[in-house]
């Protein structure tokens, strides 16, 4: 099998009210390709089809590969982070890791081209050092959340070794930007901020900040939806860097300059890690990936996205 390269067929993208989701189907529409979203809801106003789902419904992806011609698909729906359904691991691991082995099946038996998955940085585990991470560091997660994204991981490489599917996982870092509603550390900076408040932040020593924003991410989805040179079945996708809170302060000071912070073990712990910074020398190099939005940048376009309201 091979990825989609031209225009011919149409990109599924799943999870279209989500950050990530929405932004690459934005995206792809804007580049002239044919888009079929899909997601529990129909938002107004879309300039592409979108049809329901809720995983894991198996069926459903059979329906939309044949009823659109689907030749390749985004799957950004699912769990999003660890911080949801945590009393329901079960369900958290029927949404994110059922519905993937329904659509590798799908696409085997149908022929799908390029398959783009989301994995985490969270598939990683805790490390016992903050050295830099690349690939080949073995997957031991500690949250059900990340073991869905170990395990999704191993059927990804099963499905391409033994039946061909093309499917590739990407381990996302922290991604922030207008529209994400889960627990963000820069957009409550710059909520608080902007309300004249401070922001409770728990820092914990041993643990890693990697911030990326949300183009950005979009910049590689695209890169490894239509690349032909890809060498292996997982990449990070993060800055490439660890970013200090002091960092992460200072930038969002240049949008809002009333932003401040107190340190308190009962404040915000959310979007740390505690393993080194995700390296991206692979993701450069098979699909030209290269962050480009600063911190700075990016906290700006949270606010104005929230000024906006």
């Amino acid at each position: 099998m091979t990825s989609q390269t031209d225009k011919a067929g149409a990109i599924l993208v799943t999870g279209i009210t989500g950050l990530i989701g929405a932004e690459v189907a934005n995206r792809l529409v804007s580049q002239g390709y044919e888009v079929v979203g899909m997601d529990r809801i129909i938002p107004p106003g879309l300039p592409y089809p979108v049809i329901t789902h809720e995983l894991p419904d198996g069926h459903r992806w059979h329906e939309v590969i044949v009823r659109f011609g689907i030749s390749s698909i985004v799957h950004a729906g699912g769990v999003s982070g660890p911080m949801l359904l945590r009393d329901a691991p079960a369900r958290l691991c029927d949404i994110n890791l059922v519905s993937l082995v329904d659509l590798l099946e799908a696409a085997r038996i149908h022929g799908v081209g390029r398959l783009v998955w989301f994995s985490s940085v969270m598939a990683y585990g805790k490390r016992a050092d903050t050295r830099p991470v690349d690939e080949d560091v073995p997957l031991i997660p500690t949250t059900v959340y990340g073991a869905t994204k170990a395990a999704g991981e191993a059927l990804i490489n099963a499905y391409f070794a033994e039946h061909g599917v093309d499917a590739v996982a990407l381990r996302v870092a922290s991604c922030y930007g207008p529209g994400r509603t889960t627990s963000c550390l820069i957009r409550t900076l710059v909520q608080d901020a902007l309300a004249n408040r401070v922001t409770k932040i728990r820092q914990e020593s041993g643990t890693t900040r990697q911030h990326i924003y949300v183009d950005d991410v979009v910049d590689g989805i695209c890169a490894a939806l239509f690349s032909s040179s890809l060498t292996q079945r997982a990449y990070n996708i993060g800055p490439g860097v660890a970013q200090s809170l002091d960092e992460i302060v200072g930038a969002v000071k240049t949008a809002v300059p009333s932003a401040s912070i107190e340190v308190d073990p009962d404040g915000m712990a959310w979007n740390t890690f505690p393993l080194g910074p995700l390296t991206i020398d692979a993701a450069r190099r098979d699909f030209g990936f290269n962050p480009t939005v600063s911190l700075a940048d990016g906290a700006a376009r949270v606010r104005d996205s929230l000024q906006r309201g």
